[in-house]
């Protein structure tokens, strides 16, 4: 039996972010403002790959500490890894996404769906 969500907001994605520093975070979305209250954002879908090592990926909230709203996954060299919707636990949060990796140079990208006004 598949599974259908139905869409509450507007899907966007984030630039193709290449991580700069092992074990350190940054931006990964940046969350919309809305007219009247800030939007809330939903992982949608994930793309990774890396040309440098194996690699363990987190995307989380903040970026000194960075607090995980999905379990770390696993990104094997020269293979491109990408999880749907169905395949994400689904968070909402009222926060910019943040990625952390433990080697420079992989790339990361999301789809995200923002919702509110």
């Amino acid at each position: 039996m598949s599974t259908q969500l139905i869409p509450r907001g507007i899907r966007k994605s984030s630039a193709i972010i290449t991580i700069a520093a092992a074990n350190v975070a940054q931006n990964l979305f940046l969350e919309s403002v809305g007219p009247t209250v800030n939007r809330t954002v939903i992982l949608r879908k994930i793309f990774a790959y890396s040309n440098i090592g194996n690699v363990t990926i987190t995307i989380g909230i903040g970026l000194a500490p960075l607090v995980a709203i999905i379990p770390p996954f696993y990104v094997l060299n020269t293979l491109d890894m990408q999880l749907t919707e169905n395949e994400i636990p689904e968070v909402e949060v009222f926060a910019n996404l943040t990625v952390q990796a433990t080697i420079l140079g992989c790339m990361v990208q999301v789809e995200v769906e923002e919702v509110g006004s």
